[in-house]
């Protein structure tokens, strides 16, 4: 069980030799997590143990400037998708002492999450240089290792956080950022809530021996 479609990408171009740089590529994939909720403000949607995420990955000659420029394209993409959904969000330069062993250089994408009073991650991008190339043994055509550029286009349940909670009216319904409203039955400006009346009724299943207690108790 991989956290995000990066590993899958790596793996699939391990041993490559690649002649036409820079690559390109962006995988949607299910991802899973082990961390769990350590507070408040991690709870419900924006910490969670499986969700699906679109990743974006690029693959550069072995130059520092080459993987540079790739960061900052996957970085334009990112804020340019933002902007487009109205979202409120900041970018960070990551120090050095916040990057992980593959990355050289990262920048974070956090909006302003409302319901909960602070700045939440829904991006982010990274060079990892040739870290990673090495290990997989990804070259050009002149037998040299390459660069590799990582970044998340949308991280699912985190999007659709930012998005609720950013766009809810005072009614409690939710404006619809133009570029969504084409995926959504009837083009809607807004969604809001169905009366009590209309709404389904849920069963609430607190473990997965829900049903099995229920039948003992009805014998």
């Amino acid at each position: 069980l991989s956290g995000t479609a990066e590993m899958a990408i790596g793996g699939f171009l391990m041993g490559k030799q690649l002649t036409d740089l820079p690559l390109k590529i962006c995988a949607v994939s299910r991802c899973y997590r082990a961390e769990a909720a350590q507070n408040v403000q991690d709870k419900g949607l924006y910490r969670v143990h499986q969700f699906y995420k679109v990743e974006m990955f690029m693959v550069t000659e072995g130059k520092t400037e080459a993987s540079q420029e790739a960061l900052h394209e996957i970085l334009a993409i990112e804020q340019q998708m933002f902007d487009s959904l109205g979202l409120a969000y900041k970018v960070l330069d990551m120090s050095p002492d916040e990057l992980g062993d593959p990355a050289a250089r990262k920048y974070d994408v956090e909006a302003w999450m409302p319901g909960r009073n602070f700045w939440g991650e829904i991006s982010s991008c990274s060079d990892c240089t040739d870290f990673q190339a090495r290990r997989l043994n990804i070259t050009d055509s002149n037998g040299r290792f390459c660069h590799t550029v990582n970044g998340t286009a949308c991280a699912v349940p985190r999007m659709i956080l930012a998005l609720c909670e950013q766009h809810q009216t005072l009614n409690g319904s939710v404006a619809v950022p133009a570029p969504l409203r084409k995926f959504l039955r009837g083009n809607p400006d807004v969604l809001a809530g169905k009366p009590k009346k209309q709404r389904a009724t849920l069963m609430y299943v607190n473990s997965a021996n829900y049903f099995d207690n229920q039948n003992v108790a009805r014998e």
